[in-house]
């Protein structure tokens, strides 16, 4: 995935022999010469460039035209950069056509003489202390070893010091030096909404060494939110996909479809110039109406399963993990990370997020109507957005609790010239948490499958018990005076890495189910599709090979998924060596003892003969043994033996009334008992997981305030100075989900988690 940069440069010792290759990217350079005096100077880096890098006026323009940076000078320290202000919080600023004006100025960037709240940058605060009196011009000092610069822009959001409006983002000024050790906090921005975190862009710690001394320092400017984008294809064969509308609620069943359409307009701007109205084919009219459960063709959503949905506002700290000489092997060394906190007051979510139209379509396939239609390969996926920014949107990172849901209606179209259509409704994929993890300034790209194998339905009539799903319509010729009526052989394979196979003799293509009345037991066999050609597992056993009956406590809204069940498999609240799981989505797994992987033989074939097999090549769940109207989840487990288990706990933000579930247990920490605890040194840290992690973010006699901080260990040798570490077994977990909670107390749930690899199939067994 190309990641696109803002380019800044401090240039240096720059000659007029140089001039032409630093000319400024996209505007015009003042035709003036200057004499380089040594002065610092701002401008671009265009030779180090990349053809994804944004720079010239559409650079200053996404910037606002300002960025504040600090910088400093001196000998780097163990724990710290170095330590001498050099830019105390100085404001620069761009304007068009003034390179070469002054001494400081060969680029249109100009920090001498710059008075923020004064013209042109009257809406910008001072950042730097009352001792900082002017924006002076600035050399670079030969005698000192290295100099270290970090910028942040609020583009074109105004920067304010208190707390931030509409168009606004609260900032606070840069710590520099020995402030930056130890994981403190760099600065803070506070955003008020989504767009504003649109608008937040930083840098990492540039250093500069005596040697780079005449060369340009290049400050890549980067936004600290998560980018996420969604796309959709489709592999019906036989059928082309168009019309695709989503949902905003996870309506559960076929009867609910006809609660999806709004009867009339609602305040929330559905009207009928752009969305379904009375006469649409597909406009439905109910007594019982779910107000916020329409389908909208023009914007492609994800529903969140999380019980506060999405943030769309509240502060990130933005901090820097490793600084120092001690720490220079680090991998993310002078690099940029941020911890997100919800806002005290004011907080907001979003149940579900739109990522706008569906955009790059497909042409018709071969004789369906022209028309738009969805890709119908990966690389051609149809993704919703702007392509201009590669269909990306900014979100608020977020470490999720549970899935993402998409839900969609779509209409099937023949390409064989018939015209004949089918709708579909209610079609559903859902993410696991497991892939729900967005950090700052990372990537992440959602791909959803429309295949013939779809969970929708095809008749929308509320109470219908037609089946959800495609089912082909199957023509057969047979010469005979009758036909047996077992002789028939249908295996279902999910399309997955590796592949599980399930057979029953007498089940059929047109259920998903496996009847209990047969008395014919299922069998399953694995396939490893990741190698060319894929091979059968051979070595089923008790270890690698399982059943489990599956249970939804009372109440929770996860759903008897493969996704779920992988999700609790993943993340469990149970130890990973207890028999029966207990997922951190709720789902419940007991282990049944009603499969055998050591059968020689599958009873029957399609000639109502046994296939022999060798012992671990197929596993026999005994159908007698299972209780109709249940689901079951057989679950190949590859890596039984090779799983890292990490104990981890999920911070919670308790109600006004009860710290949160009812029925469960939560851990507690206080800021009493932190104020007792040394905060870490710069030594080398054992890898571990037993422990947790807070900040201090200001001190006071009595009520010292913290935010918690996780940081992951694995992997890692050293931690930085100046956390507070706590063993993690020294949490208390006497406090009800129903309790009130109590100020100045950390909540957490606890749960395991494992890098195991599951392949899973459910299986729905009937009367």
């Amino acid at each position: 995935m190309k990641k696109v940069y803002l380019i800044l440069a401090a240039t240096v010792g720059m000659t007029l022999a140089s001039c032409t290759t630093n000319d400024y990217v996209g505007e015009e350079k003042n035709v003036g010469s200057y004499v380089d005096d040594g002065s610092i100077k701002f401008g671009f880096d265009t030779e180090n460039m990349t053809r994804a890098d944004i720079a010239g006026g559409s650079a200053a323009t996404l910037l606002g035209n300002n960025f504040y940076v600090a910088g400093t000078k001196g000998t780097e320290a163990a724990g710290n950069p170095s330590p001498n202000i050099v830019f105390d919080n100085y404001l620069v600023h761009f304007e068009t056509n003034t390179a070469g004006t002054t001494e400081s100025n060969t680029a249109n960037w100009e920090y001498v003489g710059i008075t923020p709240g004064t013209d042109p940058v009257a809406d910008y605060p001072k950042l730097s202390p009352a001792s900082i009196t002017a924006q002076t011009i600035k050399y670079w000092d030969y005698s000192t070893a290295q100099y270290d610069f970090l910028a942040f822009s609020t583009g074109t959001y105004k920067p304010v010091t208190g707390t931030p409006t509409t168009g606004q983002i609260g900032v606070t000024a840069m710590k520099y030096g020995a402030g930056l050790a130890g994981s403190a906090v760099a600065y803070t921005f506070t955003l008020p909404d989504a767009a504003a975190l649109k608008q937040a862009y930083v840098t990492d710690i540039v250093k500069v060494t005596k040697a780079n001394y005449g060369k340009e320092v290049t400050l890549r400017f980067k936004n600290l939110g998560s980018k996420v984008r969604m796309g959709i294809y489709e592999t019906v064969p036989g059928y082309s996909v168009k019309d695709v509308k989503f949902y905003q609620v996870d309506n559960a069943t076929n009867s609910d479809i006809s609660n999806i359409y709004y009867t009339q307009v609602e305040a929330d701007d559905y009207n009928t110039s752009n969305h379904l109205s009375p006469g649409d084919s597909d406009y439905k009219t109910t007594s019982s109406i779910k107000s916020a459960a329409a389908a909208k063709a023009d914007d492609a959503t994800l529903i969140s399963g999380n019980s506060g949905g999405l943030p769309t506002n509240g502060t990130i700290q933005v901090i820097f993990p490793h600084v120092g000489t001690s720490n220079a092997t680090e991998a993310d060394y002078n690099k940029v990370a941020g911890h997100v906190t919800p806002l005290s007051s004011g907080a907001t979510t979003e149940t579900y997020h739109g990522f706008g139209n569906l955009s790059n379509f497909a042409a018709a396939e071969k004789s369906e109507p022209t028309g738009n239609y969805l890709g119908r390969t990966l690389p051609t996926a149809t993704f919703a957005g702007d392509s201009k920014v590669e269909y990306f949107d900014v979100m608020f990172p977020i470490t999720s609790t549970a899935p993402l849901t998409l839900r969609v209606d779509f209409t099937l179209v023949s390409i064989d010239g018939s015209k004949e259509e089918i709708k579909v409704y209610g079609a559903k994929a859902v993410v696991p948490s497991t892939y729900l993890n967005w950090l700052p300034n990372y990537a992440y790209t959602y791909i959803f499958k429309i295949s013939d194998n779809t969970n929708g339905w095809t008749n929308s009539v509320a109470g219908s018990s037609d089946p959800a799903g495609l089912f082909p319509i199957t023509f057969d010729a047979v010469v005979a005076e009758a036909t047996d009526a077992t002789g028939e052989q249908t295996t279902v394979t999910t399309v997955a890495t590796p592949s599980i196979t399930t057979y029953q003799q007498g089940h059929t293509y047109k259920t998903n189910e496996y009847s209990k009345a047969t008395a014919n037991n299922i069998y399953v066999q694995v396939m490893d599709n990741s190698t060319v050609p894929a091979t059968l597992v051979t070595t089923l056993s008790a270890t690698n090979s399982l059943l489990y009956e599956l249970e939804i406590p009372t109440g929770s809204s996860v759903t008897e998924t493969e996704a779920a069940v992988m999700d609790a498999l993943q993340k469990r609240t149970t130890a990973l060596t207890a028999a029966d799981v207990t997922g951190r989505n709720g789902l419940a797994l007991t282990k049944s003892s009603a499969i055998d992987n050591a059968v020689t033989k599958i009873v029957n074939d399609v000639t109502d003969e046994p296939i022999t097999v060798t012992a671990g090549k197929a596993a026999e769940i005994t159908i007698a043994s299972l209780t109709a109207d249940k689901s079951y989840a057989y679950v190949y487990d590859y890596t039984p033996a090779a799983k890292t288990v990490v104990t981890e706990f999920q911070p919670i933000t308790p109600g006004t009334t009860a710290v949160g579930e009812t029925g469960k247990t939560y851990y507690t920490l206080t800021t009493t008992t932190l104020k007792d605890i040394t905060a870490t040194t710069a030594a080398n840290e054992a890898v571990d997981n037993d422990y947790i992690y807070f900040s201090k973010i200001s001190d006071g006699a009595a009520t010292p305030t913290y935010t918690y901080s996780y940081v992951s260990v694995i992997g890692k040798t050293k931690l930085p100075a100046g956390l507070i570490k706590v063993a993690k077994g020294s949490l208390t977990s006497s406090v009800a989900g129903n309790a009130a909670p109590v100020a100045g107390t950390f909540y957490f749930d606890k749960y395991f988690s494992n890098n195991g690899k599951y392949a899973v199939k459910v299986i729905k067994i009937v009367a």
